[in-house]
Formats: C-alpha cells, structure tokens, sequence
C-alpha cells in the first residue's frame, strides 16, 4: 500500500473513532460540535432527495433541537441564527443556511448511497454521516499536504509525513474541523489544492492547466469562507516574480480569471435563485457590524490566550516562527518570496479575525478563527525542518508536537461545552478568556481529578477533616 493511501486511511480512522468511542462510551456525549455545522449536515440531504439548496423540509426537525438561543418565551418563533428565512418572488416563505454551503456540497458523495439506499433521516444517522465526511475531508487534504511538500517543497519521506502527521494531529484539525462539518476542514482542503496548483504553473508554465485550476479552486476556497480571499493578493506575487511583467504574466492572468469564473457563476446563481437577494446571506451583514475585537487584545489573545491561543494549543507552531525566521535571516525574500508571502498571509489573517468580535470563535475548541492559516503555518515550517538546527533541536520538536496532540485528545474527550457554559461571558467582557486557572484545559485537568476522586484526596490531605 502507497504512504499515501496509509495516510488517508490511518488518519481517517483515528479522527473517526476516536469521535465514536468517546461518543459510544458517553465520556462525551456532543454529537454536534456547534449549531453553525448544521445547515452543511443536512444540505446534501436536501441536495439528494429534493434537489434542492432548501432546507423547509428540516426546518422543523432542526428547530425542535437547536432552536434560537434567544427564543425564550414561545410566544414567537424565532429563525434560529444558523438559518435565514427568505421570501421568494413568488411570495413563499423558504429557510436557507445562514452559512456558505461548500462543506455540505463536498460532503455528497458520502451521503449519496446510504439516502439511495432509503437510510431515514434522523438525527442519529446524519451524525454519523456527517462524522464521515468531515474526517474524510480533512483526510484528503492531509495527502494533498504531503503531495505539495514533497513535490514542491523537495522535503524527503520522512520530514513529509512528519509535518503531515503535525497538520493531521497536532492541530486543531483533530479535535475540531475533523469532527464536525465546519467550514475550516473544507477550506483548508481547497487552500492546499489551491498551492499545488499554483506550483506547478509556476514550476512549469507551459502548464497552463493548473493556471484555470488555480483559479478555480481558489474561488471554491472563497465559496467556503470568504475571508480566504486574502490569500489571493499575496499568492499571486509568487507568479509575478516567476513571471515578471510580461506578455506571458497577462496571458496566465486570464487563464487564472477564466478559472475563477465558475465559482462566481455558482456564486451569482445560487445568490439569485434562492437568497433572491445577496443581502439575505448571513455573512452579508457580519462582514459591516461585527468588527467589534478590542485591539490589540484579539489579535495577542488569538496566539497567546490560555484558552483559545495557537501557540496554546498547538505549541509545535514556535517551530512555524523559527522556520519564518531562518528563512528570512536568510534572505529568502530576495527571489524567493514564498515564506515572507506565507508569513503575511499568517499574520494578517490572525490580524484581521482579532478585529473580529468573536475572535475566540465562539463556542468551539481552541484557535477556531485561526485555523483557516493552518497550512501556511505547516509551510512555513520547512525551512526549520531542513536546517541544520532541526537536529540539534528535535528533541524539543517532538516534544511539544506530543503535548500539541495530547491537547487535541483532550479536545476530543471533553469538548462538550461545559467549560463554555461555566465561564464564557461573550465578547465584551473577556477577562474569561486569560484566566490560567480556570482556562479550558485546565478546567478539563480538574475534571479527571473530580472523575476518579483525586481532587477530593488532595483537599483531604491539605485539610484534614474539612472536606
């Protein structure tokens, strides 16, 4: 079997079960990490059975679980906030994900034979289903990760699947874009389509294929979260210094444009047939009122805070600011913009979602709104890993790539939104979100403690006689 079937498969396995045996087991019993996955776990269903982006059918099976959190009184109903009610020009009423629909459309081909087959719709089975394909989601892409380093990265085997068992692992995949059908999975695969792609017209223009595909994957990855559009500026400077201002530089932006229209296609139908209004899109809005981050606290908090930082919960990224570093100490800016173009995407991301006012993501487990960059950050670990100085400090590497996946384990079998409920106060007081103490992880520390009664003996020990 080629490594990269072992990848897909072994991967799939663990992010799957881990989820099922926690689930079975009822160590944790959430099933559905966040109510912002629900629109994209049933769409395939109402893609299959009803052609169509309308979710009417299931509105009321959807409602009748996950209501709007501020529908208190059932004197009214309310649209719950991860739907959109829109009124069609014939004048009936329809409900729509509130959400960019690329997960759910991904997700299909898994959904495709067990509805065929006449599976029933109920919560249970579409769980399971939707467990599937987000582990199977980010599966794929971590064979496109180690495809991309390999070929055009020129990594050997080993440091290959070393930083694909990272991305796999050690990130906030495992615990949360592999458990859920969340936009981060989907995204991060067209991200790391969208660089190969790229690479290979740079590597070989006479390719003019990949130009029309990277357009077109790019537009997918925007269809799947629009805030990725940032990476398109920057990555198009790395066909501008291949390139240089030239005949041939105009003829690849049109291919590239060409690519990019399908998505925009898709963009202006699905907006006009069944939004009737690109106003009705739940982002619309988001993106002119929502910028309510308190600088610099998003942006600091987003790397550093105990219970959402990046370097928090997947220390192994100190590795992604020594590669950027070496890199640049090296000049790599200087014809070879790759790692600076990698380091600004990375950073003006983390810039721009810290402006955001659920910088932390709401509730989801650990660096949620910074995930999206993952890639980068594994990229911008290269040139640690082929330095001399990886060696001298692989120790240190591995050691904090283990505590990185143990914190994603932690994820898996205690992200059930207890600590969200005991300690999160929303977006404008914050203080919740830098307490040590009472952070997340440590939170979850205490709960194994209070589970096989070594909090209780502790306290006996300190206060005799007092518990």
């Amino acid at each position: 079997m080629s490594k990269i079937w072992k990848l897909a498969i072994i991967s799939f396995l663990v992010f799957f079960f881990s989820w099922f045996f926690a689930y079975k087991a009822n160590i944790n019993p959430l099933a559905i990490q966040s109510e912002d996955t629900l629109p994209a776990m049933f769409l395939p269903v109402a893609i299959i059975k009803e052609k169509t982006l309308y979710l009417d059918s299931y509105y009321k099976m959807m409602l009748g679980k996950y209501p709007h959190p501020d529908d208190k009184t059932f004197e009214k109903e309310l649209t719950p906030f991860y739907l959109k009610k829109v009124i069609a020009k014939d004048g009936t009423a329809h409900f729509v994900s509130a959400f960019p629909l690329m997960a759910g459309i991904l997700s299909i081909p898994i959904y495709f034979l067990p509805l065929l087959l006449g599976m029933p719709t109920s919560f249970e089975n579409l769980i399971i289903l939707a467990h599937l394909a987000s582990a199977i989601i980010v599966s794929i892409s971590g064979v496109f990760l180690y495809v991309l380093l390999k070929k055009h990265f020129s990594l050997d085997e080993k440091a290959s699947v070393v930083l694909t068992l990272v991305y796999l692992f050690g990130t906030a995949n495992y615990a949360m874009a592999s458990q859920s059908l969340w936009q981060h999975g989907t995204l991060q695969l067209f991200i790391i389509a969208y660089m190969f792609c790229l690479f290979e017209f740079i590597s070989n223009t006479a390719h003019k294929r990949y130009a029309i595909l990277s357009g077109l994957v790019v537009g997918f990855a925007v269809l799947s979260r629009p805030t990725s559009a940032l990476i398109i500026p920057f990555t198009l400077l790395l066909v501008v210094e291949r390139l240089e201002i030239t005949r041939e530089l105009a003829n690849a932006s049109f291919l590239y444009i060409c690519g990019l229209f399908l998505p925009l296609l898709f963009f202006f139908w699905y907006n006009t047939v069944f939004y009737v209004d690109i106003a009705n899109q739940g982002y619309t809005d988001q993106l002119f009122v929502n910028w309510l981050g308190k600088f610099p606290e998003g942006f600091i908090g987003t790397w550093f805070s105990p219970s959402k930082g990046i370097l928090i919960y997947s220390p192994v990224f100190v590795f992604s600011l020594v590669g950027f570093y070496l890199a640049m100490a090296k000049k790599a800016w200087r014809g070879n913009l790759k790692y600076l173009v990698f380091g600004c995407i990375v950073v003006l991301h983390t810039l721009f979602m810290g402006s955001w006012k659920h910088w932390f993501g709401g509730w989801s487990y650990g660096y949620r709104m910074a995930s999206d960059v993952i890639p980068f950050l594994i990229l911008l670990m290269v040139p640690y890993t082929s330095s001399p100085f990886f060696e001298r400090t692989k120790v240190w590497f591995y050691g904090l790539l283990g505590v990185s996946a143990l914190v994603q384990i932690f994820g898996i079998f205690f992200f059930d939104g207890i600590w969200h409920a005991a300690y999160d106060t929303g977006y404008k007081n914050t203080a919740w979100l830098w307490s040590i103490k009472d952070s997340e992880f440590a939170f979850n520390v205490r709960r194994i403690f209070v589970k096989f009664g070594l909090l209780e003996k502790a306290c006996e020990k300190c206060l005799p006689g007092k518990v």
